[in-house]
């Protein structure tokens, strides 16, 4: 995994957002550019966790892009929107700052 790779699927979740497979990449895309730029999850499994420790921090138009897919995931149905609020909210604050 690396940076091409993330932006690859948020990319994907904003032209497909209603496809299950795709927002799931893209959650976990979102949540380790959360935590590669200083807002992790309570729970960041290890291997993300190291893989963030070793990758610095995700310039602004990547944290913007994780943005725009949580944005369009969360509209794609209910399933999406309850469990994405914190991080959009952990993204939010990183893409202000």
């Amino acid at each position: 995994m690396d940076w091409t790779t993330l932006r690859g699927a948020l990319e994907a979740a904003c032209e497909k957002p209603a496809d299950d497979e795709v927002a799931a990449r893209a959650v976990e895309a979102a949540e380790i550019i959360a935590a590669a730029a200083g807002e992790p999850p309570d729970e960041l499994p290890p291997e993300a966790r190291d893989w963030v420790e070793t990758h610095g921090v995700p310039d602004d138009q990547l944290v913007e892009l994780a943005v725009r897919a949580m944005k369009s995931v969360a509209g794609a149905s209910d399933q999406w929107r309850d469990r994405l609020n914190d991080l959009r909210f952990r993204l939010g604050d990183i893409a202000a700052a």
